[in-house]
């Protein structure tokens, strides 16, 4: 499973959308859209902020 499925899959589990979520961590829905596609990796910073927001370890994203 890929960087953007992990995250989907577990923002769906919370019961957040793309939307909810990009205002949560201040970036805009496009960006988590394009993460969760493939399309764009994020930056260390955005990652820390997405895992903390769903309660993601970084190594649970990473070793999937």
């Amino acid at each position: 499973m890929n960087l953007g499925n992990v995250i989907k899959e577990k923002r769906i589990q919370v019961g957040l959308s793309q939307t909810e979520l990009a205002r949560h961590i201040k970036k805009s829905p496009q960006l988590i859209c394009d993460i969760e596609a493939g399309r764009k990796f994020p930056s260390l910073e955005t990652l820390v902020e997405i895992a903390k927001e769903l309660c993601l370890s970084l190594d649970k994203i990473f070793l999937n």
